[in-house]
């Protein structure tokens, strides 16, 4: 769910892992408006990392913000896939940076994060499975999981502020959910432009074949 609104008992939960490293993939903004609630006392490794700017993007104001706003009133999967599309061509750097991280004993167990979890979040889970061997239906199946535990509550929950700023819920749905052809089509581009999620990670993100190696070491019984 949401790490700034972690309760007692989902704080205690997470101190039972015994995390070494959190990565907050969110913006400045995102960060302040909606601070992460694990204390420091866990004595873990708080990492920022962020894609580059959108200098399209008003600043402080998120796709909800711009929903309401009536600045975004539709969207589809394909308006989706081509932000996803965006995303892996901002963030390369980001998400090499992150899975060379997780590459390392001493950074796990680890825990990564957005906002919403499923965009930035997303991505990140699905190069990070993929790269481990995981099928595309499995890593799909793990991806709409997030409708089940966040979005499909998240969008009820939305509701009453998106119809009283005169958006019609549906049509800004995929903007909010978790929707599988979206990750089909990143999935798809990731092969079609880039050779595939390794091909991905040891060019655009920079990341080694030797990092690539310890990760499967690490994460692969």
């Amino acid at each position: 769910d949401a790490l700034h609104a972690l309760t007692t008992r989902d704080i205690d939960t997470i101190a039972g892992l015994g995390l070494r490293s959190v990565f907050d993939l969110r913006w400045p903004y995102e960060r302040e408006e909606q601070p992460t609630a694990i204390p420091a006392s866990h004595g873990h490794r708080m990492v920022h990392l962020m894609l580059a700017d959108d200098p399209d993007r008003p600043a402080g104001k998120g796709l909800l913000d711009q929903i309401l706003d009536g600045t975004l009133p539709e969207a589809d999967d394909g308006y989706m896939a081509d932000i996803y599309a965006d995303i892996l061509a901002s963030a390369a750097p980001m998400f090499g940076t992150l899975v060379t991280h997780v590459a390392d004993p001493d950074w796990l167990p680890a825990l990564f994060h957005c906002a919403a979890g499923k965009d930035r979040t997303g991505i990140a889970a699905a190069l990070v499975l993929s790269v481990l061997g995981v099928d595309d239906e499995t890593i799909l199946d793990d991806y709409e999981l997030t409708n089940i535990y966040r979005s499909n509550r998240r969008v009820e929950e939305l509701r009453p502020a998106i119809e009283a700023a005169g958006v019609d819920v549906e049509k800004v749905r995929p903007f909010l959910s978790a929707r599988r052809p979206v990750m089909e089509a990143t999935l798809r581009h990731l092969r079609d432009d880039h050779g595939g999620v390794e091909a991905y990670l040891l060019g655009p993100a920079g990341v080694s074949h030797a990092t690539l190696a310890r990760l499967r070491d690490l994460l692969l019984e």
